[in-house]
């Protein structure tokens, strides 16, 4: 019996170590323009540091106090107070989210993965079309190799077939979040606007035309930012190939993973909003979402010309 017992554990361990599958958010090895768009433009950097704290520490707060908040006019003052001395003064580094929201990162580690895998995507592509001295081929080529490796890591990549907005707003705890908190909402929104006009100012031929570029996109950001809800223009979360016309058309299938990723977002937002999801399934819920979220059947569009 022990005999057989030790027979099968280590047809176990064979299996396990035959696993090709990574789980991990550790991107190896860094790409050599990893993080260089931050040198270029350190204002804009910052600032996609500090909507990572941001969405984190909206969350947690959401998390604590969830199916307790009588005065949500309140609680979105308050905490929207603290949200933009961040951005007013924003981490020079990436944050640990597990420092700034544990509960959230408890509650949610499928999601958070997903998130990171993704933000690590959105960050070398901006490296990439920030610092490329070749501005044809060789960019499109390199882009292209880290969306190769982005998807590689099938346990914790988002897909890349485009999904109907159904995937945000199809569900039993939809729109809570934009409905309780409108100037959240479009602070978030203007946040993905912001990451997604910034691929489309960085495909401009010349570094002086590069540069005007993002120096227009984070000005108008902070004009969206003035006087919330009423500064910011959207009606819907923005969708990269509708503001990014020029990186949709170089890199075609790119769009849909990051407007899936943003998709996702809204989701959390709307399962820690809604009194519909109880406390206790939260965290089931996160699970469920995320998983769809890789899922390329799950709210499959036909309107896009890949699918």
């Amino acid at each position: 019996m022990i005999r057989r017992l030790i027979a099968v554990f280590a047809v176990a361990i064979v299996c396990l170590q035959s696993i090709s599958v990574r789980a991990e958010t550790i991107w190896y090895p860094l790409p050599k323009e990893a993080y260089t768009f931050g040198t270029k433009y350190p204002e804009a950097q910052k600032l996609l540091f500090a909507f990572d704290y941001g969405h984190a520490l909206v969350y947690e707060r959401l998390l604590l106090n969830k199916n307790k908040i009588t005065d949500p006019e309140a609680f979105e003052q308050q905490l929207l107070t603290e949200i933009m001395a961040i951005l007013y003064n924003p981490p020079s580094v990436k944050a640990d989210e597990g420092d700034i929201a544990p509960t959230y990162v408890y509650q949610f580690p499928l999601t958070l993965n997903l998130f990171d895998w993704s933000h690590l995507l959105h960050q070398f592509v901006l490296d990439v079309l920030a610092t490329s001295v070749d501005r044809g081929d060789a960019m499109k080529k390199r882009v292209n190799e880290l969306f190769d490796q982005y998807k590689s890591n099938t346990a914790i990549a988002i897909t890349d077939v485009c999904k109907t907005m159904l995937f945000m707003d199809g569900h039993y705890f939809s729109k809570s979040f934009r409905r309780q908190f409108p100037s959240f909402n479009l602070l978030i929104w203007s946040y993905h606007w912001f990451q997604i006009r910034l691929y489309e100012a960085l495909m401009k031929p010349t570094e002086t035309e590069r540069n005007k570029a993002v120096a227009k996109v984070t000005d108008t950001f902070w004009k969206y930012l003035s006087d919330l809800p009423d500064s910011a223009p959207f009606d819907m979360m923005p969708e990269t190939a509708k503001e990014a016309p020029e990186f949709a058309k170089w890199f075609p299938t790119i769009p849909a993973a990051f407007d899936n990723n943003h998709m996702m977002h809204d989701i959390v937002s709307d399962i820690l909003t809604s009194e519909k999801v109880a406390v206790t399934k939260v965290r089931a819920e996160g699970f469920r979402f995320a998983r769809m979220a890789q899922d390329p059947e799950a709210f499959r569009s036909q309107l896009c010309g890949q699918n």
